[in-house]
């Protein structure tokens, strides 16, 4: 990470803002008389309060998504979903709502339930590893960045780091989409073709270089 974009996280933290703002109330203090002598170390006192008053962000353990196997791919990403549900832009929400729904359609052919004719173990290690490792990857990493940062400052094509989050999860649903109904469908060109793509597209984005 450049020096730059690491102060500009700095610039757009919590913690920054929250100091900001208890600076700021000694300033009026100042300048409205309440206080006089010893003002500037009143003011950094206020400001290094307000750095420190703000808790430590909550990052998801990405070790615990490594364990949902095929059979337990809805609930991770259920548990993904209830565990990043108030930090998420709506519209990424929404998006990451819509995939347990496929994968709930797709269980019987990755574990072969019922009798049902299993994808091939590329396929289905392509789509576990997707579901498993990249989209936590994906979500962790829009989480570490300050609210402010990732919604407004571009950071690759002049998209900002929300743009890019919503990107991954509507091409991840979509490729899911297209590998259910070829499954749906037996068609294996179609199947090998969609699977490919989503081993080779969906990634967690670099938000930050």
């Amino acid at each position: 990470m450049t020096r730059a974009n690491s102060a500009l996280l700095y610039l757009y933290s919590s913690r920054n803002i929250a100091g900001c703002c208890l600076g700021l109330l000694g300033v009026i203090a100042y300048l409205t008389g309440f206080i006089d002598q010893w003002w500037l170390p009143i003011c950094l006192g206020l400001y290094i309060a307000g750095v420190l008053l703000v808790p430590s962000q909550d990052l998801i353990d990405l070790d615990i998504y490594q364990h949902y196997d095929g059979q337990r791919l809805t609930e991770g990403v259920q548990q993904l979903i209830t565990q990043t549900r108030k930090q998420l832009p709506e519209e990424a929400l929404t998006v990451l709502s819509g995939i347990p729904k496929v994968l709930d359609s797709l269980l019987p052919r990755l574990t072969g339930a019922n009798g049902s004719p299993m994808l091939p173990p590329d396929q289905i290690q392509t789509v576990i590893g997707a579901i498993a490792r990249d989209l936590p990857q994906t979500v962790a990493g829009y989480l570490r960045l300050p609210s402010a940062f990732a919604n407004l400052h571009p950071v690759q094509q002049g998209k900002t780091a929300k743009d890019l989050l919503i990107e991954q999860l509507q091409f991840l649903k979509s490729q899911l989409d297209k590998i259910a109904d070829a499954a749906f469908r037996d068609d294996a060109d179609a199947l090998l073709a969609n699977g490919q793509y989503l081993k080779e597209k969906f990634h967690a984005p670099t938000y930050l270089k």
